[in-house]
């Protein structure tokens, strides 16, 4: 279900994110620290005496603010704000029960409703690479509380929802991706070897060597210089199923591999069916029609292909 909160807070839990784990995976909680200042005064709303503690201890008066700024946020934000934060590269959300709980070393902590989520009410994971930076650079607060200022951002990306521009973008991707598949299928084998092999050295891959040469497929041995991991690479213009069982079977005893693509632009015979393994994988004209928009070979292939 859609959220609708009416406010949203971002939230640093402890000093460096050392409550994050505790309070996110363990305890499904918020935590605040703020040790020394009397749990009592801030239950009973005494903000101006929480103030002046700070002052009394050394802080400057618009320091003593926002820390009891912050700290009233803590105790006073009601069931319908939406409390964020960010752990291990993803941008997590939760609703607070009222009622805050003082632990023995000062700490103050309030249960969370449902515990923290990091994924959209579609169930898409919210990875910090997919989000604005403007969201991101919350992270750069140096307090613990403050609100949220992107906060129609962060409602829309939760709800999975996006504004019609963003729509817009989505469709005319998704038509010239089926474009894309249509013409894929009509390059020449020889483009298309090419053309695979573009995809995989756009990707970092480097070609160690080419097999194959005289015949209407391409072995590529490829090599990835950074994790050291060689793949092999078969590509075949036209292929059904039976053909890709029996690469597999091919390639099972070739240790030195670390994994083994299939790739078609016609498949035939049933080879839209077929299963794919951790090591053997398969790409067919959707997949590369998509790695060619990804790795900006669009203008490549239609000129090939006019």
């Amino acid at each position: 279900m859609s959220i609708h909160p009416h406010s949203a807070y971002y939230i640093k839990l402890g000093s460096g994110g050392h409550m994050e784990q505790a309070s996110i995976e363990q305890n499904g909680t918020l935590w605040l620290s703020y040790k020394d200042v009397p749990h009592e005064l801030c239950q009973n709303g005494q903000w101006e005496h929480v103030k002046s503690l700070l002052i009394q201890r050394g802080a400057k008066p618009s320091t003593a603010t926002s820390h009891t700024n912050q700290i009233r946020a803590f105790y006073e934000a009601d069931e319908n704000t939406l409390w964020v934060t960010f752990y291990k590269n993803r941008l997590w959300y939760c609703f607070a029960e009222p009622g805050v709980t003082r632990l023995p070393d000062g700490s103050k902590t309030r249960d969370t409703k449902d515990g923290w989520k990091s994924t959209d009410v579609k169930g898409k994971s919210l990875e910090i690479g997919g989000l604005s930076g403007s969201l991101l650079s919350m992270q750069g607060y140096r307090g613990t509380v403050c609100t949220v200022r992107e906060f129609k951002y962060l409602i829309r990306k939760i709800n999975g929802e996006t504004v019609p521009a963003e729509q817009t973008a989505l469709d005319a991707r998704t038509t010239l991706i089926q474009a894309l598949e249509q013409i894929i299928k009509q390059l020449h084998w020889k483009d298309f070897e090419l053309l695979t092999d573009l995809i995989f050295r756009q990707a970092g891959w480097q070609r160690v060597s080419q097999l194959g040469k005289t015949q209407k497929t391409l072995d590529l041995d490829l090599l990835s210089p950074i994790a050291d991991e060689r793949y092999l690479v078969q590509v075949k213009s036209s292929a059904g199923r039976q053909q890709f069982e029996q690469f597999q079977v091919n390639t099972s005893n070739m240790a030195e591999y670390r994994r083994y693509y299939f790739v078609v632009h016609t498949p035939v015979s049933g080879l839209t069916e077929a299963s794919e393994t951790e090591t053997h994988k398969l790409w067919l004209p959707a997949d590369i029609a998509k790695l060619v928009t990804q790795y900006g070979l669009i203008d490549w292939v239609i000129e090939k292909a006019t």
